[in-house]
């Protein structure tokens, strides 16, 4: 008799309430990735202001996350550690709008950052958890986090056009609000024995599969440093309002949808290691044409081609956590994934952003598809390794 290796407590309905709990999420997240930049701006940052205070809040969560996560290991529980960081997250968040000036925004962004950034890779750890026990495509559980931030980066952008930027943050703040609700109700998914183990960040780091896996998803996500920092206010520099770059952001995640909707089919034909080289060679072929034009006509096909760079390249990833990371140790792994491969890379490109984008403009992408094409030569070598990815 099979020993299952996880088990979750709350055992009606767990796909349905992970679906929710991404969809509030990313909803949140579909206000705050267009409009975080544009009201720092309105609060006095310069472009490589904004870039440090980005990086930062990419940086702390390389710091935070694995130590939260690896904790989180130890003590075999998820669901109340994304609940009190959630809502601790909302309580900062509603400081901001009372900061003007770098340094109170940015100790803000600080104080943000620690009690938000464990949220997402702790409840991604709970998904792949479920996926793995209930036989569910994390994909398919996915796909409504992007549905959602299409709705509220399309319909946001309309609503918030006109008025001021302030709107903006507090839309984010409540959004925030709607999170911790959603946290409450995730499954209560742990590995069915506790892992108390000593040198598990050890192992993985020994692990060379692990170790190119989030190398190339590293380099390709850090690739889109120049679009999450300053995207917006290149197009609205061209002439664009809110009620154009809010619908550029939502249409970038459309074929996003298509993607995890067949995720586990595009898995199965191309295998880990395929699925990140489409998203590093789709992400060259990207940053070239968002560096050459800001024709509205032609920036509308370039930005659907997120559903590939950056939906392919995360699908990859986390298929590769859910299938060769064992459950006792996958919080620690989904903690060294997120703070390397989502977090560190992307941080310290997002420092030179700033500059590349003061000193070139949208001539910067060209730097971003540099990374891309490391990307992609590191997901190759990925897919020789033993063991197949």
């Amino acid at each position: 008799m099979t020993i299952p290796d996880v088990r979750i407590r709350d055992a009606e309905r767990p796909a349905l309430r992970i679906s929710i709990f991404y969809a509030v999420y990313f909803g949140m997240i579909g206000i705050y990735q267009p409009f975080f930049q544009v009201w720092m701006a309105s609060r006095g940052l310069d472009p490589g202001q904004i870039g440090v205070v980005l990086a930062m809040t990419m940086w702390l969560r390389v710091a935070i996350n694995p130590a939260v996560t690896r904790f989180a290991d130890w003590r075999g529980e998820r669901r109340r550690y994304v609940l009190r960081f959630s809502v601790a997250a909302v309580i900062t968040a509603a400081c901001f709008p009372f900061a003007e000036g770098f340094w109170p925004v940015f100790l803000i962004a600080v104080a943000f950052t620690a009690t938000h950034g464990p949220t997402l890779p702790l409840s991604d750890n709970i998904a792949l958890l479920t996926a793995r026990a209930r036989g569910l495509d994390y994909g398919r559980l996915r796909v409504w986090g992007s549905v959602a931030f299409i709705a509220t980066s399309w319909l946001g952008g309309m609503a918030l056009a006109g008025s001021d930027d302030q709107a903006a943050m507090h839309a984010i703040i409540a959004g925030l609000a709607l999170v911790a609700v959603a946290a409450a109700l995730l499954p209560d998914a742990r590995p069915a024995v506790r892992d108390r183990a000593e040198g598990a960040v050890a192992t993985l780091l020994r692990d060379g599969g692990f170790v190119l896996c989030a190398s190339a998803v590293g380099f390709n996500m850090a690739s889109h440093a120049v679009l999450m920092g300053f995207a917006t206010l290149h197009w609205q520099a061209a002439g664009y309002g809110k009620d154009i770059t809010g619908p550029l952001w939502a249409i970038g995640v459309f074929s996003e949808v298509v993607l995890f909707a067949l995720g586990g089919r595009i898995i199965d034909r191309l295998g880990v290691a395929g699925v990140i080289a489409l998203g590093a060679g789709a992400a060259v072929f990207r940053w070239a044409g968002t560096a050459l034009t800001v024709d509205l006509w032609l920036l509308v096909p370039i930005q659907m081609l997120h559903g590939v760079t950056f939906g392919a390249t995360h699908l990859g990833g986390m298929t590769y956590l859910q299938r060769r990371i064992r459950p006792g140790i996958s919080a620690t792994a989904q903690g060294l994934y997120s703070s390397f491969a989502m977090a560190g890379m992307t941080g310290l490109v997002m420092l030179a952003a700033g500059p590349l984008y003061e000193r070139f403009g949208g001539g910067a992408f060209w730097f971003m598809a540099g990374l891309s094409a490391v990307s992609l030569g590191l997901s190759a070598a990925l897919g020789r390794q033993p063991r197949g990815v």
